[in-house]
């Protein structure tokens, strides 16, 4: 691994002071790769502090000669399986970070000192390590309050990115799927992990949600992990890719369940209801060929998450 610092001598000088260049040489995965990672300066009293973060974990030193060699130790420690985290699971009280792998099929998550957990769905994977953290005390008490977050880490700056949505599959008697999906560093893609492969399309205009549901939820049927395709639905989009995304739809009325209402509106064969998350500031958007069949999935999670479902009417524009 060699590591160099150059300095910065373009805009935000006095925040960034320095890159650090990591070129990965050893035997791994990322071989030949090369990150180009921020060197902040923050000013304690008349001294200097320079940190770095790489994968969600800090180093700070007092000099900035003495960050290369701190760096190739963090990161020599987080190369696990040949390669760097492809996410970290982040305990947000007990300021825990744990690095989840992507190896062939499975996703393998570690803990310091601790079990490792794997499986092919990283659902799964976050349902083991949560369970886990409850147990020893890291999460406190079980429940919706206590959780873990999901980062991407960027592998050009090694930082964190947050996902703008999620993809989600949950029925009964089934494993569960769930992918966070990330932009990219540049903002003219989306991507997220599934069946083995990073999957990505370009961004359109917010086109690119449905776009990238389609080809995951394509890949999942094939692997035999989504026996419809309608299962995969997108939870948690933030408000301004959803108004993007809207302009491509159209409008097909409201449809009521008990004290929850979905908003519709149809892309091609596709009727979607809409969600609003107002607790979240988020959206969550159903699939389904027909009300009926739309109908039946958002009664399906509203009753796993608890709300009390009593009756459906389907009004249409």
């Amino acid at each position: 691994m060699k590591i160099t610092l150059t300095q910065n001598s373009s805009i935000d000088t006095d925040r960034i002071s320095y890159y650090a260049r990591i070129e990965i040489q050893t035997v791994t995965v990322d071989a030949g790769t090369v990150f180009e990672v921020p060197v902040y300066v923050n000013h304690a009293g008349l001294n200097k502090v320079y940190n770095v973060e790489m994968c969600g974990f800090r180093l700070e030193t007092a000099h900035p000669e003495d960050l290369p060699e701190a760096a190739a130790r963090l990161l020599n420690g987080l190369i696990n399986m040949a390669r760097l985290p492809s996410y970290v699971f982040i305990a947000r009280r007990a300021g825990g970070i744990y690095p989840v792998y992507t190896v062939d099929n499975e996703v393998i998550a570690v803990t310091p000192g601790g079990p490792i957990f794997r499986h092919v769905e990283l659902a799964k994977v976050r349902e083991y390590l949560t369970d886990y953290l409850h147990r020893v005390g890291v999460l406190g008490e079980s429940g919706l309050s206590d959780k873990l977050h999901v980062r991407g880490v960027d592998m050009y700056t090694l930082g964190l990115r947050r996902p703008v949505f999620y993809l989600k599959k949950r029925v009964p008697g089934q494993v569960d799927f769930w992918a966070p999906v990330f932009e990219s560093g540049d903002g003219r893609l989306i991507y997220t992990y599934a069946v083995n492969a990073r999957r990505q399309v370009p961004v359109s205009d917010g086109r690119e949600v449905l776009n990238l549901r389609a080809l995951v939820a394509e890949v999942l049927h094939k692997d035999g992990r989504l026996p419809n395709t309608d299962d995969l639905r997108i939870g948690r989009l933030f408000p301004n890719r959803w108004q993007q995304l809207r302009r491509h739809l159209k409008a097909d009325g409201d449809m009521a369940i008990d004290n929850k209402v979905l908003t519709l509106f149809r892309d091609s064969d596709t009727l979607i209801g809409l969600e609003s998350r107002p607790q979240e500031e988020r959206y969550s958007l159903f699939l389904g060929h027909d009300a009926d069949d739309l109908r039946q999935r958002a009664r399906r999670d509203f009753e796993r998450r608890g709300v009390h479902v009593e009756k459906v009417i389907t009004e249409v524009a």
